[in-house]
């Protein structure tokens, strides 16, 4: 006679108590054949206009259980980590490799608790997949604190991408756009900054002024440093036609900023040094900051480049300056940056990989 041990019913407990928690959050997934080593999924809610849609990011699980004869009350209470079941390494790496989120989360029936972990950042903190590669099967010792309510509060940033289109210098953008030859149209002054600062807070930037905050109504000046490098180039530069029988065009040389900097950010599209309130010569040499990067909500006349490349030159200071043209750069290759407004940006002149 078929026989239910105590083993099908915690798992049948467990996956019960998982179900109903993931039910409150999104729109449960299922596999009607259980052959790809995840127990359940779900399809995240997200409130809009006061309602719920199922248009979140989709997050999948693999459950494991501890009977409390296993792990004790006094034992989880007296430890800082649960080390898991032994897995299989076949199993890490589909589920690491995964395109869509994997969480690995394991019951603990003596403190009623489920604890979570995001397989692949699990993994890439403990030195990646090469450094268990050799082996057939691996444990992972997963903190006390990482339980599935603190993961369920992380869970809606994640965003999954698709990496089946036309790449760019090998690098999948989510897109199709050539990021040299693509021209984005003038933006509302509010999106404008907020792109910006998507672009900005993506290289690190670090504002020096008390508040860092952009005003979409007027230009900004921040004195800062810039973290991570920043790169662009001038489409002035770059070849958008083919010669007669070649396929090859030149592009344009990468400009890069690091380190001190002063960002002055124009929502008009219309400044120039002597129109800003705030004067820009005098805030280089008082800092020492011989670099300004302008990012403008147009496209320059051959004036306002000019104002702006040759202007501060005279008192030393380097000034390459950003209209929409080298912009549309930084939007099309900042993937997330680009994800996260693309239904809101327009192209004056588009070109595709």
């Amino acid at each position: 006679m078929p026989r239910i041990t105590d083993d099908d019913i915690l798992e049948q407990t467990y996956m019960a108590k998982l179900r109903g928690i993931l039910t409150q959050k999104g729109v449960l997934l299922e596999y009607p054949v259980d052959r790809a080593a995840i127990d359940v999924g779900v399809h995240l809610w997200v409130e809009v206009d006061g309602k719920k849609e199922a248009i979140g990011p989709r997050i999948w699980f693999q459950a494991k259980g501890f009977h409390d004869t296993t792990v004790t009350a006094a034992d989880f209470a007296a430890a800082e980590t649960v080390t898991t079941p032994s897995l299989e390494l076949d199993h890490v790496r589909s589920w690491y490799n995964a395109p869509e989120p994997v969480y690995l989360t394991v019951y603990v029936e003596a403190a009623d608790v489920f604890l979570a972990v995001d397989v692949r950042d699990f993994v890439d903190r403990r030195g990646g997949l090469a450094k268990i590669a050799s082996q057939k099967s691996t444990t992972f010792n997963i903190s006390k604190h990482a339980t599935l309510e603190r993961a369920i509060e992380h869970m809606p940033a994640h965003r999954s991408m698709r990496v089946d289109g036309p790449a760019w210098r090998g690098r999948p953008l989510g897109h199709g756009i050539d990021p040299l030859r693509s021209v984005l149209a003038p933006m509302p002054p509010k999106l404008f900054v907020d792109v910006v600062s998507g672009i900005l807070s993506a290289h690190d930037f670090r504002s020096a002024e008390p508040s860092g905050a952009l005003n979409a109504e007027r230009p900004t000046v921040l004195r800062g440093q810039m973290h991570l490098t920043y790169e662009w180039v001038l489409p002035m530069t770059t070849e958008f036609g083919f010669e007669e029988g070649s396929e090859f065009r030149i592009e344009g040389s990468p400009l890069h900023a690091q380190g001190d900097v002063i960002v002055v950010v124009d929502p008009a599209g219309d400044s120039a040094p002597e129109t800003l309130e705030i004067d820009i010569r005098a805030l280089a040499m008082a800092t020492d900051i011989d670099r300004v990067i302008v990012m403008s909500n147009n496209q320059f006349t051959p004036a306002q480049f000019g104002a702006w490349f040759g202007g501060l030159r005279p008192d030393g200071i380097r000034c390459e300056p950003q209209d929409l043209g080298s912009l549309t750069f930084n939007v099309l290759t900042a993937t997330n940056v680009f994800l996260e407004f693309h239904d809101r940006l327009e192209f004056s002149y588009v070109n595709y990989l």
